[in-house]
C-alpha cells in the first residue's frame, strides 16, 4: 500500500513503468478475548461502535478520549526539545495514560503496523515513533491520506522493472562478495564467479554481514545493531480469526488474548481481500496472520512463510543515523531499514544507493501519470 503524499519516489517509480493503482481500505480494528471489546478505526461510529454494548464500557468510552489526547501530546512532544533516547513507554507513563489505553489501542497500533512483539513496541523511541505517525496523517481523527495498493499485486511492478533489466537471476543466491582492486567480485552458491565495477546490497542487514568477504568494522559495528524480528505468517481463508462483529472487521485486525497483550509475539491478521480489492474477482477470503497461525483452521491453510521485520529500539535508531558511513565507490547498501521499513524507504535508499555510485534517475517521458482505478 501507499498514498500520494509521502511516497513520491515509489509514485515516480510507478508512473514511468505505467503501473496501475487503485484505492485500498487501510482500516484497524482491535478484538479482546479478555474483556470482549471490538472496535474498528477509519469506519466511522458503525466500526467505534459495532456491538451496542460498547456505549456501556465506561474505560472504552474514556480510551476514546484519550487517543484525542494522545494525539494533542504527540505532536506537543515533536515540537519540543526533549530527549532523543526517550522511549514510547516512558511517554505514555510520564503523561499517565491508562493501561487500557496501552493496551487496547497503543500497542496493537505499532506492533501492527511494524510487525514487532508487544514489549519491543514500548521501547520504540517516542520521537521516532511519532515522527512516523505524523508523516503519514495517523496523529488526527480526519485528515488522513488516501492509501492505494498496485492493481494486481507487488508482482505487477515487480514484473515491470525486471523487463527494462538487462538481466535477472534467479534460484542462486549469492554466497560472497568481495572488494577488488578493480570493482567487486560476486560468487554464487553454484560457485560462478563474476567481476563488477561495483554493487549495491540491498538485503536485510545481517544478510549484508553473511555475504561481505571481510567486512569492516564500521560495517560490522552498524549492520549487526540493526536487528529484526521473525515472525512466522499463515496466508489462508479462515474468518474465525476476525472480530465476530462484521462491522469491527478491518484490513489489520489485531487480537489480544487476555486485556494486556501477550508481550513476546504481535497477534495480527491482515485481510487482503480488502487492502487488495479481491472481493470482486472472487468469494473467497484471503487472510495473513503472523503469530496467531496455531487459531488458523489446517483445512483453510494455503501457504506458511517466515517474515523479517526491523525492530526499531534505541539501539537501531542509533545505528540507522550512522548509515550514510557505509559504502564507497564499489559498494553501496540499499533496504527499507534505511527508513521507516516501508515501501518509499526501500524505493528512496535504492535511488540513494545508485547515485552514490554515480547514476542518475533520468526519467523517460515527464508527462508519465501514474494510471489509478477508482
Amino acid at each position: 500500500v501507499h498514498n500520494d503524499r509521502t511516497y513520491p519516489t515509489l509514485l515516480r517509480l510507478f508512473a514511468e513503468l505505467g503501473v496501475a493503482t487503485q484505492e485500498s481500505d487501510m482500516s484497524m480494528s482491535v478484538r479482546c478475548d479478555g474483556c470482549g471489546l471490538e472496535f474498528a478505526g477509519a469506519k466511522g461510529l458503525s466500526g467505534l461502535f459495532p456491538q451496542p454494548s460498547n456505549v456501556l464500557r465506561p474505560r472504552y468510552l474514556a480510551m476514546l478520549g484519550e487517543v484525542v489526547r494522545f494525539h494533542r501530546l504527540a505532536r506537543a512532544e515533536l515540537d519540543a526539545d526533549v530527549d532523543a533516547q526517550r522511549t514510547l513507554g516512558q511517554f505514555l507513563g510520564a503523561a499517565q495514560f491508562s493501561p487500557y489505553f496501552t493496551a487496547h489501542f497503543m500497542i496493537p497500533l505499532v506492533a501492527a503496523v511494524w510487525s514487532c512483539p508487544p514489549q519491543v513496541a514500548l521501547d520504540y523511541p517516542v520521537r521516532y515513533l511519532l515522527a512516523f505517525l505524523e508523516h503519514h496523517g495517523m496523529l488526527t481523527v480526519f485528515g488522513s491520506p488516501t492509501w492505494r495498493t498496485v492493481t494486481g499485486g507487488s508482482a505487477t511492478y515487480v514484473q515491470a522493472v525486471t523487463k527494462r533489466l538487462h538481466s535477472v537471476r534467479k534460484g542462486d543466491p549469492v554466497r560472497l562478495l568481495t572488494r577488488t582492486a578493480a570493482g567487486v567480485s560476486v560468487r554464487t552458491d553454484a560457485d560462478h564467479v563474476e567481476e563488477f565495477a561495483a554493487a549495491v546490497i540491498a538485503t536485510h542487514p545481517h544478510e549484508a554481514l553473511s555475504i561481505l568477504d571481510e567486512p569492516t568494522a564500521t560495517e560490522s559495528e552498524i549492520l549487526s545493531a540493526l536487528t529484526y524480528s521473525i515472525n512466522e505468517t499463515v496466508l489462508h481463508s479462515d474468518a474465525s480469526v476476525l472480530p465476530t462483529r462484521r462491522a469491527a472487521q478491518a484490513s489489520w485486525n489485531y487480537r489480544l488474548p487476555e486485556c494486556t497483550a501477550r508481550p513476546d509475539r504481535v497477534l495480527v491478521s491482515y485481510d487482503l481481500s480488502r487492502l487488495q480489492r479481491l472481493q470482486g474477482f472472487t468469494d473467497r477470503r484471503f487472510l495473513v496472520t503472523l503469530g496467531d497461525g496455531d487459531r488458523v483452521d489446517p483445512d483453510t491453510v494455503i501457504d506458511t512463510m517466515v517474515y523479517e521485520h526491523p525492530q526499531y529500539t534505541p539501539k537501531f535508531v542509533a545505528a540507522q543515523q550512522r548509515l550514510g558511513e557505509l559504502g564507497d565507490d564499489r559498494l553501496a547498501f540499499a533496504g527499507a531499514y534505511h527508513g521507516w521499513g516501508f515501501h518509499e524507504d526501500g524505493a528512496l535508499s535504492g535511488v540513494n544507493a545508485a547515485t552514490k555510485l554515480g547514476a542518475r534517475w533520468v526519467t523517460a517521458n515527464p508527462r508519465l501519470r501514474e494510471r489509478s482505478l477508482s
